[in-house]
């Protein structure tokens, strides 16, 4: 809870709830007890390095994710094949008159891009 609004399980947690610890010392004391809650001691060294043993557990080669040729954008690429979206066109007479048929039409469509 941050003054008053709970933050654990909702959205909030998603954001930075704490407004300018530098003036509230009760959220700087929030904020101390949340980033020590990492445990930095086991992390870092005394100089703020990252432990060598941590370190070690980084892979290494083309086992990093900007080596990995799926992820660098560049070294596998293929046409991606996709359905002719007019065949997939609804006539509509009139607006609003098919609430429903954008589900089946989507439906469709990824039974199409997955065959």
């Amino acid at each position: 809870m941050v003054d008053g609004v709970q933050v654990e399980g909702t959205f909030h947690a998603h954001q930075v709830p704490l407004s300018d610890p530098a003036t509230h010392p009760e959220h700087l004391k929030m904020l101390e007890d949340w980033l020590r809650s990492y445990r930095p001691e086991e992390l870092f060294d005394e100089q703020g390095r990252l432990k060598p043993e941590l370190a070690e557990l980084a892979p290494k080669g083309e086992r990093r994710m900007g080596a990995n040729p799926h992820a660098n954008g560049g070294s596998l690429l293929r046409d991606l094949r996709m359905p002719d979206f007019r065949e997939s066109a609804v006539d509509l007479p009139s607006p609003g008159c098919a609430a429903s048929v954008t589900r089946m039409c989507s439906g469709v469509s990824c039974a199409i891009w997955r065959s």
